[in-house]
């Protein structure tokens, strides 16, 4: 009976694990054109953090001057195309800008600005969060390295 009793409480239980667990169809989203521009000019965008592209962080000390102002400015991608630098220090005053596209595959972005140019691939992009990554002097040699905004308040 003990048994019987048993082998009926593994059933139950391997039948609710059955039924409790479901095929994860869940497939990753493939980013389009509309999606991605509208999180990118929903928001202004604030550098937080340097890093490598295993995430470990980078010293600012350790960055080109280029790399370095980016943690003063705020960027501002607009629907237009453009992207302007704003200087959150003088009312978001406009300090640097020029265009900015979607790649044909969606997930990198062109960005013609004045000190700030190339291909990016987008690593990131959430409404909380832009990650995207460069290749720029780390130490005086060229790596690559991931720029990681938030947005600004």
């Amino acid at each position: 009976m003990n048994a019987l009793r048993f082998l009926l409480i593994i059933t139950v239980l391997f039948s609710a694990v059955l039924i409790g667990c479901k095929k994860d169809d869940s497939t990753t989203a493939v980013p389009t054109a509309t999606s991605q521009t509208d999180l990118l000019v929903a928001t202004n965008w604030r550098t937080v953090r340097v890093s490598t592209p295993e995430g470990q962080e980078i010293n600012k000390s350790r960055l080109n001057l280029a790399t370095q102002v980016l943690y003063d400015l705020n960027m501002q991608f607009r629907n237009n195309g453009t992207v302007r630098a704003l200087d959150p220090g003088q009312s978001n005053s406009v300090i640097n800008g020029g265009t900015w596209k979607l790649a044909t595959d969606n997930q990198s972005i062109d960005v013609d600005v004045s000190g700030f140019k190339g291909n990016f691939p987008i690593i990131q992009l959430t409404k909380n969060k832009l990650i995207l990554r460069q290749i720029a002097p780390v130490d005086g040699k060229n790596a690559n390295i991931n720029l990681e905004f938030d947005p600004s308040l």
